[in-house]
């Protein structure tokens, strides 16, 4: 089962993805700070790295992001 949204938010990749264009987030921490994600369990931090890095949305459980 692929990793595809913040658990803790509710919020797929995709949303979040789309919200940190439409503001100009450029790094996870802003994308914290405006409470999007990643703010809780902070599970998915290295996923929303990678989205921003990639602008992919879905990843394999546990890869690892060079």
């Amino acid at each position: 089962m692929p990793v595809d949204r913040c658990i803790c938010h509710e919020k797929p990749f995709t949303e979040i993805k789309q919200l940190a264009i439409e503001k100009g987030y450029t790094s996870v921490e802003e994308i914290q700070n405006a409470g999007l994600s990643s703010t809780s369990c902070k599970m998915c931090e290295p996923y929303i790295r990678a989205m921003l890095k990639t602008g992919e949305t879905s990843f394999v459980p546990g890869f690892h992001l060079k």
